[in-house]
Parts: C-alpha cells; sequence; structure tokens
C-alpha cells in the first residue's frame, strides 16, 4: 500500500474519532444541561374553564405557577394576552417563553407532555371530540357521555387515563350540592370522577387548593 494512501486513511480513521467523540460530548452535554421546563398557569379565581387544568398540571407532578388574576387587575392584563382571554399557559424553558391560550389547546399540549393523550391518532380524535363535547356540558350530555363510557373499559376513550377523563371529573363540581344526587344515575361518572380525585396528586391539589364557590 502507498504511503500517501496509509496517511489519507489514517486521517480519515482519526477524524472519524474525532467527531464521534466530540458527538458525545454534545450528546451528553445535551442530556446533563437539558433545561426543565416551568410553568405559569394565569386564570381567574374560580374553577370554571381552568380548573381542569390546574388538575392535569397536579397530575404531572410538575410544579406550576397558579397565578389568579384579581378583576381590578384584568383590564391591564387583557391586552398582553394571546387572544385577549384567559386561561393562559406559559411555558419558560431558558430563554425560550410561549404562551398558549385556550383551554383545550392547553390540555392537548399538556397531554403530549405527560401521557395522558391516546396510543393513535384515533384515539387522540376521539379523546379530542369527547373534550368538544364536555366544552357544551352546561346543556347537559351526561347521557352520551354515559355510552361512551360504557365503550372505553371505565375511561372515555381506550384502555387509560386521558386529559377528557380529567375534564370530565372536574366539571362535575358545576353539579354543586346536587352532584352525588344527580351522578347516582350516572354510575359510571360517578366511579371515574371518585377513582380521578382518589389520584394522590390530584387528592392533594384538591386538599390544598384555594376555596372558590364556583
Amino acid at each position: 500500500m502507498k504511503l500517501t494512501t496509509c496517511l489519507t486513511l489514517l486521517a480519515f480513521i482519526l477524524n472519524v474519532q474525532y467527531i464521534s467523540a466530540f458527538s458525545l460530548f454534545d450528546f451528553f452535554s445535551d442530556l446533563f444541561y437539558r433545561e426543565i421546563p416551568t410553568y405559569k398557569f394565569t386564570y381567574f379565581d374560580i374553577k370554571l374553564r381552568g380548573e381542569f387544568i390546574r388538575f392535569i398540571l397536579s397530575y404531572s407532578g410538575a410544579k406550576f405557577d397558579d397565578n389568579r388574576v384579581k378583576p381590578e387587575d384584568w383590564i391591564s392584563l387583557k391586552p398582553k394576552t394571546p387572544f385577549g382571554q384567559l386561561p393562559v399557559l406559559e411555558i419558560k424553558k431558558g430563554s425560550q417563553v410561549v404562551e398558549i391560550s385556550q383551554s383545550q389547546a392547553i390540555a392537548r399540549y399538556l397531554a403530549n407532555e405527560f401521557g395522558l393523550n391516546g396510543r393513535n391518532n384515533i384515539e387522540n380524535a376521539l379523546i379530542d371530540m369527547c373534550g368538544a363535547q364536555m366544552a357544551d356540558l352546561f346543556n347537559s350530555y351526561a347521557n352520551i357521555i354515559d355510552r361512551l363510557l360504557k365503550n372505553g373499559n371505565g375511561f372515555l376513550v381506550g384502555k387509560k387515563l386521558s386529559w377528557a377523563d380529567i375534564y370530565l371529573s372536574q366539571l362535575t363540581d358545576f353539579l354543586g350540592n346536587k352532584k352525588e344526587e344527580l351522578l347516582s344515575k350516572f354510575q359510571l361518572i360517578n366511579t371515574l370522577d371518585k377513582k380521578i380525585r382518589s389520584i394522590p396528586r390530584i387528592s392533594n391539589w384538591i386538599q390544598k387548593r384555594p376555596k372558590t364557590d364556583f
């Protein structure tokens, strides 16, 4: 083998080793210095469309700033929000800050982050369908939800907990003093609600959250 060929081959080997070494260094550096996102959830000092997001964040175990806006502060804050409304989830990762508005968009983002979505695109679509339907729960769709539960092994979709299940559980708060009486007619919803509220992190959130009328 010619000397020039040997030198070329040696240079190639050394170059590959050099690149590999630095690639491994970059990989482990990224792993070591990976930023953990922080969350700030901004909503009024009420449950309504914000509480199930607090449930999801509590379920995840992620630390979050529960920022509750007073009515007198809303006028000045409103122009600073993405669509002039609440809730808003602020995600900060290093120097990057992103704000997401709309409660169900927030829920879907967090579901992807914390494993509360479906196992495939079909299940994700069904979960979104249930979420959209429950947005009108004030018009009483409990019988439809009950049918959906019967098809899903105790959950709205598939065989595992999703953000839509948490959404349904939290919405039962609006039944007020009539909750026990009304849910007695929908045992599957009642069972799911109790199951979710017995999850330690969610149960802990319910115990420590500020007391509000609605």
